[in-house]
Order: structure tokens, then C-alpha cells, then sequence
């Protein structure tokens, strides 16, 4: 099924189409945050630190799926969005035959790497085996991970966000009961928690290529033109680098964390690590609403339909301004609770300690992040990337100083999280500016609409 977003009313286009992406992004963070719940019950906070430990490098390769997967749905978008057939049936293609040269790249780069990205994090000794092998496997798992996230793409493109969840809730299901039987029963600890992740997205890959071929039978025509374009790859990597640097910014910030947090106790690692999943999982679903306008926004810009995204940029912020007050209320009563959830906290006090910080801490300043998404999605939607990368990166410098000054401040790993304050500030002013500036610049016109 594909979806024209240009017409109807705004707030239930958006929200409709917002719902699936939602829910498919709850449940492929259900991926990691199943792997350290199930490791860290029945191995312990040592299996639960050497996750964390590794936990940085698996963003980048997150980053770059996550990145270029927005980049060839915002192209695929504008060109569905002009009802231009013939062009869009090549887009996809050329977006396949790159994702799958990708994920190859990525996956034996990072096998080969894994080891000294270790040491250079300063893995602790009696962690640093389990959360090498913990990469290279998840490293393998970087071409299905690729290949998913292409065919996400290009689905959302199309306006269809049901299909992606319908592929994350078997995926999603398959990987928790292998992580359950692979750790608890068959004893393989965080190795197995590992290739359980791997195996599921390689069942999400190929089930979601046979279904694009079959969808793509049906919506163009025989004699449309398919193959590879170096002109439509251009076209996608100019929107896709900028989303994906964007998103290295994150991988990059929690690197340079991770290797501050991993000269602390084993103990506060693990409830980082705890907290920081469950951190994640609150910010990649109100990211995935930003998605949903990005691609929303696109299909408008490209019918010219300028007034209909200024009124889904309203939509937006409010969508996720309420979903952050439920989140900060969330993470503000019931941090222990949630912390337990990955820990026996009679065992591991300073695990529940640690990771009720993170969440106590941070958890405020998703009301400032929630316009940054949405000013994120209004940016990429009318094919300004860059401004948003740049926004991006000065913010994560601001925060990564801000990590080495606080923690030497106040001699606490607590820096660490207050950081993020100076960062999301500098960040919001910017997106203030920028989200103006498009407003009269770029959308200030528009052809009369039907």
C-alpha cells in the first residue's frame, strides 16, 4: 500500500502515518534494549557492562542505516510526491544496489576493527573479550541491518508505514525468544545475545526484498524504467550524507562518553548502560515522529503544497511535546522500577544508583529536544540536510566539552548528563533560527491548491 500525504487533513495524515513508524521503531530498539535485559538477568552487571561498552560503535553502524535510509525516503518521497513513476522505479533500485554494497563494507570493516575499537574506548579488562566478540558479531549483522533499512526507506517513501512493522514485529519476536534461549538455557551469555540480534535481521532483509519486489509489480508500470542511475545516487547522497553525519554526531558524542564513563566502576557502567537503553528508546520514538514529517513535508514540497507543511510543523511539535511530558513524568517517578528491569537491584545497588541518575537527570530536557526533531524533519523534508547537520555537530561539541569540564567539576560521572543542558540549549536556539528562516525563505510561496 502506499499513501499520498498531500491531501487530507494535516493532523491525521500525519499521526496516522506517525503510528506504524512509532511502533516499528519501539520495537527495533526492543532489539537492544532485549539483548541487556536478558544478558544483564542471568549474566549479571558484567555482561550488562561489556554491551555498554560496545554499545557506541553499534550507533555508527545504526547511524549510517538510520541516515541513508532518510536520505533515499526523502528523494523516493519528492519523486512519488510529483508522480513520477518511471524515475521512482529507478531510485529504488539504485537504493539497493547501494545499501547492499554498504552493509558489505560495514560489516567486514567492523569484524576486523572490533577488537582495537575496543581498546580504544578503554574497555576494562575483565569486560573487554565479552564486548569485543559482542561487536563483531553485531558487526555481521551490519548488511541485514543495511538491506532493512533500505526497503524502510523506500516503503515509508511510498507513504507505507505498516508494512516496516509488520517485518519488526516478527523480527522482533524471533530475536527475543533466541536471546532467551541462547542466554539462559544453551549458556552463550552475551555472545549469544548477539547472534540472536544478527539472525533476526537477516529474516527482517529478506522477507521485506521479497515483498518490494512484489510491490514494486504493482505500482509501475512494465515498461517503466528501472536499473541503476548514477544521477538519482547523486540525488541520494546528497540528502543522505548530511543525515547520516547528523546521526554520527550521536555515535560520535556517546564514543567520546563511553570512554570518559568506561574509567569508572563496572558497576556505574552497567546502570549507564541500563539507563541509557532506556534513554534511547524514549528519544529514537519521538525521532521517528520527526521521520514521519520529514517524509510528510517532502511529498508536500514536492507538490508545491507549502501552507499544508507549515501547519504539519504545528501538528508536530505538539504531538511531541505531549509524548515528552509523558516520557519526563515516566523516567521521574519510576526510574528504579525501570533501572530493575535489566538488574536484581538487591544485588547491584550501585547499578540501580547510577542508572536512576541518568534518567533523573536527563529526562528534563527532552522538552527542549522534542522542537529540535521536529525543526530536524521540517529541514530534511525540503531538502536542507546540511543546516540541520551543522546544527547537529556544534551542538554535540557543545555537550562533549561541556562532558570533560562537568565531570572534572564536579568529580562525578553525573557530568556526564548534565552536559547535555549546554548542548540541547545551543541546539534549540539554533533550530529556532533555522525553522524562521525556512518558513520565509523557502516556503513562503506556493501554487493554489485544489
Amino acid at each position: 500500500m502506499t499513501t499520498d500525504l498531500t491531501t487530507g487533513k494535516v493532523s491525521k495524515v500525519i499521526l496516522t502515518f506517525a503510528l506504524p513508524l512509532l511502533l516499528s521503531t519501539v520495537l527495533q530498539q526492543f532489539y537492544n534494549v532485549a539483548d541487556s535485559i536478558i544478558v544483564g538477568q542471568f549474566t549479571g552487571a558484567g555482561g550488562l557492562a561489556a554491551i555498554g561498552a560496545a554499545y557506541p560503535i553499534t550507533l555508527f553502524f545504526i547511524a549510517i542505516a538510520t541516515g541513508a535510509s532518510m536520505g533515499c525516503s526523502v528523494i523516493i518521497s519528492q519523486i512519488f510526491g510529483a508522480k513520477r513513476l518511471g524515475d521512482m522505479k529507478q531510485a529504488v533500485t539504485t537504493s539497493l544496489v547501494s545499501f547492499v554494497v554498504l552493509g558489505i563494507v560495514l560489516a567486514v570493516g567492523g569484524a576486523l576493527l572490533a577488537g582495537p575499537l575496543m581498546h580504544l574506548l578503554n574497555a576494562q579488562e575483565d569486560i573487554f573479550a565479552d564486548a569485543r566478540a559482542y561487536l563483531l558479531i553485531y558487526a555481521i549483522g551490519a548488511f541485514p541491518m543495511l538491506v532493512y533499512n533500505a526497503t524502510t526507506g523506500i516503503f515509508t517513501g511510498l507513504g507505507d508505514s505498516k508494512l516496516p512493522l509488520l517485518l519488526l514485529c516478527i523480527s522482533s519476536v524471533l530475536n527475543v525468544i533466541l536471546d532467551y534461549i541462547a542466554v539462559k538455557f544453551l549458556l552463550w551469555g552475551v555472545i549469544g545475545a548477539a547472534w540472536a540480534t544478527t539472525f533476526s535481521q537477516f529474516v527482517a532483509a529478506l522477507l521485506s526484498i521479497i515483498i518490494l519486489v512484489k510491490r514494486l509489480k504493482k505500482i509501475c508500470p512494465v515498461e517503466s524504467r528501472g536499473g541503476f542511475s548514477s544521477v538519482i545516487l547523486k540525488d541520494i547522497t546528497k540528502a543522505a550524507i548530511p543525515c547520516i553525519l547528523q546521526q554520527s554526531c550521536v555515535a560520535i558524542t556517546h564514543t567520546i562518553v563511553q570512554s570518559i564513563l568506561n574509567t569508572y566502576d563496572t558497576a556505574i557502567i552497567a546502570g549507564y548502560e541500563a539507563a541509557s537503553k532506556l534513554h534511547n528508546f524514549a528519544y529514537m520514538g519521538m525521532n521517528t515522529i520527526g521521520s514521519a514529517f520529514a517524509t510528510f513535508t517532502a511529498q508536500c514540497y514536492g507538490a508545491k503544497k507549502h501552507s499544508r507543511i507549515k501547519e504539519g510543523f504545528r501538528v508536530t511539535v505538539i504531538t511531541l511535546a505531549i509524548i515528552t511530558a509523558c516520557i519526563i513524568l515516566l523516567f521521574q517517578i519510576l526510574p528504579n522500577q525501570l533501572i530493575g528491569i535489566f538488574i536484581d537491584g538487591d544485588a547491584a545497588p550501585l547499578v540501580i544508583e547510577s542508572g536512576t541518575n541518568y534518567l533523573r537527570i536527563i529526562s528534563p530536557v527532552y522538552s527542549i529536544i522534542c522542537f529540535i526533531i521536529a525543526t530536524g524533519g521540517l529541514l530534511r523534508g525540503v531538502g536542507n540536510s546540511l543546516a540541520f547537520f551543522i546544527e547537529t555537530m556544534i551542538e554535540f561539541c557543545v555537550r562533549v566539552t561541556m562532558c570533560f569540564v562537568l565531570t572534572s567539576v564536579l568529580a562525578s560521572y553525573t557530568g556526564l548528563m548534565w552536559a547535555w543542558y549546554f548542548g540541547s540549549t545551543v541546539g534549540f536556539l539554533m533550530c529556532l533560527g533555522l525553522t524562521i528562516k525556512t518558513f520565509k525563505k523557502k516556503l513562503s510561496s506556493e501554487r493554489l491548491e485544489a
